[in-house]
């Protein structure tokens, strides 16, 4: 640990009241996702704060399928979940009334101020209440082999066929096009590579990817908040015409995946193109780190980036047909939204579980995370964009800047699409993602399975309150509530 490192807990712990003298006997538990993503970071940041608390910290790790249902079911059945829970942001409206509130001295701090605003209010805090900590930042981006891209070969071929320069795509259907054109063909090595990469495997990430392709289509810049529902009467929006083109083409591009791409999850996305199976993939931004380490990536030095593609074509919702921009307009998605730390109403030592939350998250923790590509941590404060020197050093020159780049344009863009965090939320993916896995399966058309979702969309909706949703999803998409 650096020195910077050790005099910032100590600051920490001494503002807080939480030296060695008085630290507690009792463990304190932190409950959070298995694997190396998250919970590599937390395992790593408990121990270095017990070694400088003299606080002993317990991490329970728990199966990302089970993580909502075990917690939800501590706080309904009035059983202590954990002391810390690092969670999605999109879960904080159903565990809110089981929550305490982030300390005003967290929320002044130097640390959150420098939180980016994508990450902060929306996801931190849920109805006037500030129940969250940013310990991550997610924004769904693409990666390409530029080796592949520049190559005079590949170059002349595509311009050929597409009558275009090979360019990385602006919008999905250059992508398709670029997907198709690579997808068989070999690399100079003589190896065949697949056209791209996403994730399709259930529990494997693949409803963050669909929602990707949907936003440019589903997000008319006149008519803002019509992404998932109708925001004036809740009625679901996702069996519109820009959802059915959405899953069309994100079925499609698994014809340019791997045989295997039902079992791909993100993971394996960034790792299989790390090792250069395929010309472009689609994931968080881990892939940058990941794909341009040459320990770990057999295309390092020839890795480039680009934003979530999005469409010159967009439903307009209320005249129900599509309108022509005058140009192509990207849509960035915040898929998933990062991870926040919360910590419940029942957690006893209240000071000591919200000064982990700070260490967990501090300005040096952070920057450690950000370029180990096993973290999950993404940028998610605007220092973490600036040091284009640092991430230089570990990515090179050129992929740094436009890694970057992307990333700044991706969190400052006009129109940003939110993940959908409202109570309910796991209800509502999972109607939509069971109807999705009939459509891959090729047992249901599109149409059907996405009328389906809907209806049982408006039965959630019933069931929770249409008044109350209503106000909460104009709230998540940034408008005014409805008046009396």
């Amino acid at each position: 640990m650096s020195n910077y490192a050790r005099i910032f807990v100590i600051f920490v712990i001494f503002a807080l009241g939480l030296a060695r003298a008085v630290a507690a006997d009792e463990p304190l538990v932190v409950v959070t996702r298995d694997g190396a993503p998250i919970a590599g970071p937390a395992f790593r940041h408990a121990s270095t704060f017990s070694e400088l608390t003299g606080s002993p910290v317990e991490l329970r790790r728990l199966q990302f399928k089970n993580l909502y249902d075990e917690i939800m079911i501590s706080f309904v059945t009035g059983t202590h979940p954990g002391d810390v829970l690092i969670i999605p942001p999109a879960w904080v409206p159903d565990f809110a009334p089981f929550l305490s509130e982030v300390p005003d001295a967290q929320l002044k701090s130097l640390a959150t101020a420098l939180i980016q605003p994508v990450y902060k209010e929306p996801l931190m805090k849920w109805d006037g209440r500030w129940l969250a900590m940013t310990v991550d930042g997610d924004v769904h981006i693409g990666a390409y082999r530029k080796d592949l891209f520049e190559s005079q070969r590949f170059r002349q071929a595509f311009a050929r066929e597409y009558g275009r320069s090979l360019e990385p795509p602006r919008t999905w259907a250059e992508y398709i096009e670029i997907a198709g054109f690579f997808d068989g063909q070999t690399d100079e090595s003589g190896r065949r590579i697949f056209g791209t990469l996403e994730a399709y495997a259930e529990g494997g990430q693949r409803m963050w990817y669909l929602i990707s392709h949907a936003v440019p289509y589903a997000s008319h810049p006149q008519f803002p908040g019509y992404l998932f529902f109708d925001p004036a009467t809740m009625a679901p929006t996702i069996n519109s015409p820009a959802w059915k083109r959405a899953v069309e083409e994100y079925v499609r591009l698994k014809n340019y995946g791997p045989p295997d791409a039902d079992a791909l999850d993100s993971h394996s996305v960034r790792q299989r193109f790390a090792r250069g199976e395929a010309a472009m993939a689609i994931d968080w931004s881990d892939l940058g780190v990941l794909t341009t380490d040459p320990e770990t990536s057999a295309v390092a030095g020839n890795v480039g980036f680009f934003a979530l593609p999005g469409s010159r074509r967009v439903w307009n919702p209320d005249q129900q047909n599509w309108d022509m921009l005058g140009h192509a307009r990207a849509v960035p998605f915040l898929a998933l939204g990062g991870w926040v730390a919360v910590v419940p109403a029942s957690t006893t030592d209240q000071e000591r579980a919200w000064a982990f939350v700070d260490w967990y998250g501090s300005p040096a923790n952070s920057l450690e995370d950000l370029r180990d590509g096993s973290t999950g941590i993404n940028p998610y404060r605007s220092t973490h964009l600036t040091n284009a020197v640092g991430w230089g050093e570990m990515m090179g020159k050129a992929a740094a800047e436009q890694y970057l780049n992307v990333l700044k344009d991706s969190l400052s863009a006009p129109q940003v699409a939110h993940e959908l965090r409202i109570p309910g939320y796991r209800a509502y993916m999972g109607a939509l993602d069971t109807q999705l896995r009939a459509v891959l399966a090729g047992t249901v058309s599109i149409d059907e399975a996405l009328n389906t979702a809907a209806v049982q969309w408006d039965e959630i909706t019933d069931r929770l309150g249409r008044e109350s949703q209503l106000r909460h999803y104009r709230a998540l998409m940034g408008l005014a509530e409805v008046g009396p």
